[in-house]
């Protein structure tokens, strides 16, 4: 039976009413409410200790409104949180200026700068992990400030009057209040480090602690609200309207002393009535029932407490309430969403999802979102706004400002230009016309050279690739370069080793305009809250806009305070609305239907994170949150939750990560010790039957309308010699695996400068022997030193801008240069042999004439680019080819005994033969062909130094290579089937496995 509203009597102390927390609460409160009103004829004011109620309680007073109510009652009772209560006070506006969060954690980092004692504590800490501990050390102060500042309402009173106060006095209670909870809280116990915490947090108090801060304009606040009741009950008594205390959650023990107090005064001026919640009828467990004893420990239930639990168990069990558990993860979450649809299609209109698992409860709301506008999801678990994808576009740009002055990552700079929210068009000030591609064409050429970080690098990157498309036909495209420069200009604004916290925020609003970055922001709705969470760094007026710290310090806490920001969703007209919140907002409101998602041993129930200074024993003593209490309030509202709301399901994993078993929560398997036909249902999904072919080996016919490629080049053969299905996915059907950037420094780059640079140095080398007074004509040991300077020059001045963008290459050119002595040791043995340089870097290439199965003849052109010709000296005739390798000769030696397979020097010598006139060796003809490495192992001894290894019988491996290729050129043209044969150090790296899966028949 519901509690009566109670008689108001003249006593001048508060009322005290208890309503129960079941489906009919609301109607109990409001019924109440009005009762209050009646008997006093005045209009209440009505308190809510949180938010959550609040639309409830002001819907159920429209709908339980008396009838003739008189003119001065008839409008509904003043209905507030005591949040926005507090906002209220009278006089607000001259209170000390409210602190901002922002504000709070940079008066720690000032504080930190001015004190070495507070440094020491900080100086292990990251960038963000010192905001963090600035945080917990802001949440420490607030706690101690909560104690002290409610023995002080006689300084507030003064403050109110004069506005100023005896900070010395409020430092030595601070220090009474600590120095009295320690030692209860460690009574006998080792204090070294206790003392040196409490002498840490004191003085982090006394440098911190503002008449701005929080806790203090709550009590300024609540003092305000006194002293206007009592200045309106001297003047006139009957305008002090009642007040009504709804204390909807268990008050932490410091709140409710403060509560009482207010109460017990305001008595004195007017009728107060406090609204408790009964559990007596509705609590499902012990603890829900007898709460906390007066040292802060869980209560023991008697014997009449537990048949008072037996009895609400029986009464209030609902055959709707359903158990069900999911193996996976992915599975949870597809039962979550069948149950929320299973709801609506029963016509349920407010559901609830509570989100113990908030992984599991996102991934429900994706699935549902396929619904679309017939369900409005009301999200809230506080959605970070970190998590939206106008926050991550905002991140990619802070990355490109975080870079070293070299340059970021192409990763990075990638990520940033392909965000939605970057205007290419308006930053290169072109048309969107002329930007079409632009991206992707930047990012294809980037992965192709492996060039991974710096803006030389991707500048060089880029000209190369212009370079080779001029030369080939194609069309350079400026404008790569010009993106290169535009972000690379913003980039080097953020290049100082201070900045001042008011600068940078003009800075970064000039770049978001700049990339037109604001004007895409602003037309979405996380883009806008964004922006507006920015505009809270701008402390052009404030105290701290002189405040100068490193570019990591402000961007961490940048990114800090976005972190804490929470997105608020715009609400919608929908046939039904499902609301995802935490246990904890489930309090006096009313639901169709409930789906409680993760309701297993580990998250249910779930406690708040324990503070970093206070353990739970000191918490007790200075009467702030506990585990217990936490644990109490779960379990109330755990509660409340079931005997409200008949439809309510119960989910859960019932495997973990691991795949060790995963048991229901603790209260769960108490209740269904109780109720013995409680089961639980195994959540599976729908299963699709049928039949799979089995796996054979992987061949190909090529279809008539496939066409043959008419060019061939040597990796492209050596694929076809490799494995012919691997052929005919890249070359025919010309699939590519998606290129990225490997992990690691690659030398691609590295390797084409290498090839270059002994491409102009060589050259160099023919300029310098035509003068007949150059000191290379004085003897091998004068050469040689003069071979050895310019290489090394050389050298130098080629990786210059590579080293530029990314400082790694700088070890392989050290490498390098370790090898170019012994280089120039085999150039010079090679030229002792007749042999010299003659050119580099050639296209060169020879055609075959084939026949198809229709007797049409083809003609198909096998061609590449060879690194180096040579001829000799006293035989005109004679030439040789050379193909550098940045591999080690251990490998050379492999690659040369499958010549055959991988014939890249051999095509290069057919086709040198066949026409000498492109290779610039008209009446010679190549003879010798030869692999060079430059990775010798020179630092394993004289004899270990080979550098070079010729092919071996080269005519007959001529001989035997044009059979071969005429022989493989045929079948392919024969559309013959092409079969995966290749051995497994073929197919480790091929990227046609996925297709071909040759590991699996």
């Amino acid at each position: 039976m519901p509690n009566p509203f109670p008689t108001i009597s003249k006593q001048k102390q508060p009322q005290a009413w208890a309503i129960t927390p079941n489906s009919q609460a609301l109607t109990e409160l409001a019924k109440g409410i009005w009762d209050c009103a009646k008997q006093t004829q005045k209009r209440p004011l009505v308190v809510l200790s949180t938010a959550g109620p609040l639309i409830g309680v002001r819907a159920a007073l429209e709908q339980n409104r008396p009838k003739d109510l008189p003119s001065n009652i008839a409008f509904l009772p003043q209905v507030i949180s005591f949040t926005d209560w507090l906002e209220a006070a009278p006089g607000a506006w001259k209170f000390p200026k409210k602190q901002t969060d922002l504000e709070r954690w940079l008066s720690v980092f000032v504080n930190l700068r001015k004190h070495k004692v507070l440094q020491s504590w900080f100086k292990a800490e990251s960038e963000a992990g010192a905001w963090g501990l600035a945080q917990a050390v802001i949440d420490a102060c607030d706690s101690l400030s909560e104690v002290v500042v409610p023995k002080l309402q006689s300084e507030l009173n003064d403050l109110l009057q004069t506005h100023t106060i005896d900070t010395e006095a409020w430092l030595k209670k601070v220090e009474l209040v600590l120095d009295q909870a320690v030692a209860k809280a460690y009574v006998g116990l080792s204090r070294n480090v206790v003392d040196e915490e409490s002498a840490v947090l004191l003085t982090f108090w006394r440098y911190l602690t503002n008449i701005g801060d929080p806790v203090i304009r709550k009590h300024l606040a609540m003092a305000a609200q006194m002293q206007l009741a009592k200045a309106n009950a001297e003047k006139n008594p009957t305008t002090v309207r009642p007040f009504i205390w709804v204390q909807t959650a268990d008050p932490k023990p410091i709140d409710q002393e403060l509560i009482d107090g207010y109460l017990n005064d305001y008595a004195q001026f007017a009728t107060v009535v406090r609204v408790d919640l009964d559990w007596q009828s509705v609590a499902l467990w012990p603890e829900a029932l007898c709460g906390l004893d007066a040292e802060g420990h869980i209560q023991v239930a008697n014997s009449a407490e537990d048949s008072q639990i037996e009895s609400n168990l029986q009464s209030h069990r609902q055959a709707e309430w359903r158990l069900l558990a999911a193996r996976r993860f992915e599975e949870l979450a597809w039962a979550a969403t069948k149950s929320i649809e299973s709801h609506l299609i029963a016509g349920k209109k407010n559901i609830a999802l509570v989100a113990q698992d908030r992984l599991a409860a996102r991934r429900a709301r994706a699935l549902l979102s396929r619904l679309g506008s017939a369900l409005r999801i009301r999200d809230e678990t506080g959605w970070k706004l970190s998590t939206t994808r106008a926050a991550a576009a905002f991140n990619s740009w802070l990355e490109i400002i975080r870079a070293p002055k070299e340059g970021p990552s192409a990763s990075a700079l990638l990520e940033f230009l392909q965000n939605p929210y970057f205007d290419l068009s308006h930053s290169l000030n072109t048309s969107p016309e002329v930007c079409v591609g632009l991206i992707a064409q930047l990012e294809d050429i980037l992965i192709a050279s492996q060039a991974k970080s710096g803006w030389e690098t991707f500048t060089m990157a880029i000209e190369r690739a212009n370079s080779y498309a001029a030369s080939n036909g194609g069309s350079p495209n400026a404008h790569l370069i010009d993106l290169i420069k535009f972000v690379r200009r913003l980039h080097n604004g953020w290049q100082q080793s201070m900045l001042d916290c008011s600068s940078a925020y003009v800075l970064l609003q000039k770049n978001l305009q700049e990339t037109g970055m604001v004007q895409k922001l602003e037309n979405d709705a996380a883009g806008k809250q964004l922006l507006e969470v920015l505009k809270g760094f701008d402390l052009s007026s404030g105290i701290y806009k002189d405040l100068k710290m490193r570019l990591p310090e402000w961007l961490s806490l940048l990114k800090t305070i976005i972190e804490e920001a929470s997105y608020e969703e715009a609400g919608k007209e929908a046939l039904a609305t499902l609301s995802i919140l935490p246990l904890s907002s489930t309090r006096l409101r009313q639901f169709d239907a409930v789906v409680l998602v993760g309701c297993d041993e580990q998250q249910l129930p779930a406690f708040s994170e324990p503070p970093l200074f206070f353990s739970d024993t000191l918490n007790r003593y200075l009467k702030s949150s506990t585990i217990a209490a936490q644990y109490i309030q779960q379990a109330r509202d755990l509660s409340q939750l079931l005997v409200s709301c008949k439809n309510v399901d119960l989910l859960w994993q019932s495997k973990s990560k691991s795949g060790e078993p995963l048991r229901p929560s603790a209260w769960i398997q108490r209740l269904q010790a109780k109720l013995k036909d409680w089961r639980v249902i195994d959540a599976k999904p729908e299963l699709y039957e049928g039949k799979s072919q089995p796996i054979s080996m992987s061949v190909s016919m090529p279809n008539q309308n496939l066409a043959i490629p008419i060019t061939v080049s040597p990796s492209a053969y050596k694929a076809l010699r490799d494995c012919p299905y691997r052929y005919y996915v890249s070359s025919l059907l010309g699939l590519r695996k998606a290129k990225e950037f490997e992990e690691g420094f690659d030398a691609s780059l590295a390797g084409q400068i290498l090839h270059a640079l002994l491409k102009t140095f060589f050259q160099a080398l023919k300029t310098e022997e035509e003068k007949s007074h150059s000191p290379i004509h004085q003897g091998n040991e004068v050469r040689r030193l003069w071979m050895i300077d310019h290489l090394m020059k050389c050298s130098e001045k080629e990786f210059e801008r590579l080293i530029a963008g990314d400082a790694r290459v700088l070890g392989t050119l050290r490498d390098w240069q370790k090898q170019i002595p012994s280089f120039i040791d085999w150039q010079i043995q090679r030229e002792n042999e007749g042999w010299r340089y003659h050119d580099a870097e050639l296209p060169i290439g020879f055609t075959l004439s084939l026949t198809d199965p229709d007797g049409v003849q083809r003609d198909i052109r096998i061609a590449g680019r060879a690194d180096r010709f040579d001829i000799h000296e006293s035989n005109t005739t004679a030439a040789a080819v050379i193909d550098y390798k940045n591999q080690k000769m251990k490998k050379i030696v492999d690659r040369s005994e499958n010549i055959l397979d991988d014939p890249q020097l051999l095509i290069y010598a057919r086709a040198a033969n066949e026409n000498t006139i492109a290779a610039h060796l008209p009446g010679r003809t190549v003879g010798e062909a030869q692999w060079v490495s430059l990775k010798a192992e020179i630092d394993k001894g004289e004899d270990k130094n080979i550098r070079a290894h010729t092919v071996e019988d080269m005519p007959n491996a001529m001989a035997q290579f044009s059979e071969q290729i005429e022989k493989d050129l045929n079948s392919l043209w024969a559309r013959k089937p092409m079969q995966a044969f290749a051995p497994d150090s073929v197919c480790q790296y091929c990227e046609a496995r996925g297709i071909c899966r040759k590991g699996m028949w």
